[in-house]
Order: C-alpha cells, then structure tokens, then sequence
C-alpha cells in the first residue's frame, strides 16, 4: 500500500499536509540523508567529530546522476513556477536537493557541533542552464573557517558542470555555528538607502516545511516538526531559507526579471504559518548594476535581504 506524505506525518505526529508526495521520494532523497544525518551525528560530540581543521581549502568531487522528473515537476509546482518554464533546464535553486550531499561533506570537516550550524547567506552565479535528464558533476571545496568570537563562519562553494565539462553553476554558501557563551554583538554595517516596489508576493503555509523536506530531502526537525517547532523562541516550525529562496525567485520571474548573479543573506527565520510575505525590489541599481532585494512580511519584517542581476 502506498501513503501520501500526509497520512505518514499523521501516523508519525508530524504535520497533516495538504500535498500529496508519494512516500518513494524519500528513496530519492537517500544520499541527502545519509550524508547530512552522518555529518550531523558524527560532528554532534568532540569524541568523533574532527579535532583540528584541515589545511584549507579542501577539495572534493561527486558525480549526481540525473534527477527524477516527476519530483521535479512537483518542486516546480510547490514554487510557484508554471510548469512550461523548467520543462527541458532545472531549477538553478533546486540546488537545495543536488547540492546537498556535497555541502553536508565539506561542513562535517569543520571540528564543530553541526547541529547548530545556521544557514546564513548564499551567492549564486549562473552560467548556463543545468538540463534535465542528464548528470551532474560537483567540484566542492571547504573555504574558508573563520572565528570571531560571536559565532564560527563556514564558506563553502560547490561549481556544477554538464556532462561536457562546462561550468553551468557556482554557490558560494556562507553558515555560522552560534557560540555558547557569545563575546557580543557587533554593530551592523551602514546599509545604503533603496526606494523599494512589491513585484509580488507568496504564502508561508502551515505545512510548507514538510512539503519543501519531501522535495529536498533536507528534514532537519526545526522546519519539519511541530513538536520541535513549539520549543522554539518562534512556537512554530521555520521555512528552509533555501525555500524562501525558491519561491522569492519564481516571484521575480513571474514580474519579469531574469537571475544571472544572486547574492541574498537570510537575517530572521520565517515561522509558519506566514501569510503575505512581499518580495520588494528597488527602483534602483546599485553602482555595479545589481538590484537590491527584500523579503519582507505583512507587518514589514525583512527576513531576507540581498540584490541580484
């Protein structure tokens, strides 16, 4: 017999959802598990995680072999995308599902506690479509590591290239793991002023963090379940950044922009439910052509900020 997604979480005390993900999306979603759970369980105590940081920065390779269609057509929906626009190319954000075995592996390299680590920003360049139905090859390297007292930061950057050799993709993923005892707050930096305009907007549902897990393999509890969710300052579970990443992007898309060049930091979690969360952009560039961008909710809190071209 096969179960949807939501009568497994009803029989597991999740989330009820209201999409319908077929249970074998979890066999597709195999190495996301493996690798983030054992990078997770393995950097969780100092008796097995690394006791010194490599010599940086450290590099690695993976092959991905080509993703399954009907999940991609599934992703596509949940963004928001009509489903012609990624019928032959691949969602470039859909680098929260295939990018993530490779960033679980540079991240455990680091001798911290990994059940911490926070996604803070990301930059992503793109020099060509990945296409469907072919594989992926993922060139990954640990950075940079860096403590300054408040919190450790992790740069990581994984290029993807087709099977003919040629770079299509570039993300450079940035990550803090929170100090216990934090030396301070720094003062924030001077931000430039934008006059800024809505290009549109999306809905952060109830059930969205199960459904983005069911879609991306990432099931990390504190987006998934409700139990967890509750113990939080927050009392909800919090979407994926990389999922208000997805659905922002589709919003620009559908307003007419393209994404070449992406650069976006995540700075408050999103709880859900989240109705009318506004995608803004400015009516202006930047000295190096780039639009500025926001992610804000109905009562104006900016959980993500950043600028694109």
């Amino acid at each position: 017999m096969k179960l949807s997604a939501s009568s497994w979480a009803c029989k597991k005390g999740i989330n009820t959802m209201l999409a319908d993900y077929p249970l074998k999306y979890l066999a597709l979603h195999w190495p996301n598990i493996r690798s983030m759970g054992w990078a997770a369980i393995r950097n969780a105590t100092p008796i097995t995680r690394p006791a010194t940081l490599p010599e940086l920065p450290v590099n690695h390779s993976m092959h991905v072999p080509a993703l399954n269609n009907e999940l991609l057509d599934q992703y596509v929906a949940w963004t928001g995308a009509p489903a012609n626009r990624y019928r032959t190319e691949i969602p470039a954000h859909f680098c929260s599902h295939w990018a993530m075995p490779m960033l679980a592996k540079l991240g455990s390299l680091a001798p911290y506690n990994l059940l911490s680590l926070l996604n803070q920003g990301l930059r992503m360049q793109i020099h060509k479509p990945l296409i469907r139905d072919e594989p992926i090859a993922l060139r990954g390297s640990l950075m940079d590591v860096s403590d300054d007292g408040d919190k450790v930061r992790i740069h990581t950057r994984v290029q993807a290239s087709n099977p003919k050799g040629e770079l299509a993709i570039v993300i450079d993923s940035y990550s803090t793991v929170p100090r216990a005892k934090p030396a301070g707050k720094s003062k924030p930096a001077k931000r430039e002023e934008y006059e800024f305009n809505t290009a549109g907007s999306w809905d952060a549902e109830e059930e969205d963090g199960l459904a983005f897990a069911m879609l991306t393999g990432d099931f990390n509890p504190i987006h998934t379940i409700k139990a967890v969710g509750k113990r939080t300052r927050f009392k909800s579970c919090i979407l994926h950044g990389f999922g208000q990443l997805a659905r922002t992007w589709e919003v620009l898309h559908n307003a007419g922009y393209s994404v070449a060049d992406l650069d976006v930091r995540w700075i408050k979690p999103l709880p859900l439910p989240n109705a009318g969360m506004q995608v803004q952009t400015s009516t202006t560039k930047d000295s190096e052509g780039y639009t500025q961008l926001r992610l804000a909710a109905a009562d104006g809190t900016l959980h993500m900020v950043g600028r694109f071209k």
